[in-house]
């Protein structure tokens, strides 16, 4: 995996699709955690961590039915 800062508050993410799918379920699993436990994290973390995995999940369509 490689990550670089391409300016200031962004990141170029290169990695495997197992590295990305590790990632991603990750970050999904950690959603349902905190939308379990209110307490867990700030509704904020949600939200965002709601927003990122929506993106994905977007970006991740327009590439399938670009082929």
């Amino acid at each position: 995996m490689r990550i670089q800062r391409a300016r200031e508050n962004v990141f170029e993410l290169q990695a495997t699709s197992q590295e990305l799918s590790s990632l991603v379920a990750a970050a999904r699993m950690s959603l349902e955690i905190m939308q379990r436990s209110p307490e867990a994290a700030p509704r904020e973390a949600v939200e965002t961590l709601e927003r990122v995995l929506q993106d994905f999940d977007a970006a991740r369509t327009r590439m399938t039915e670009a082929g």
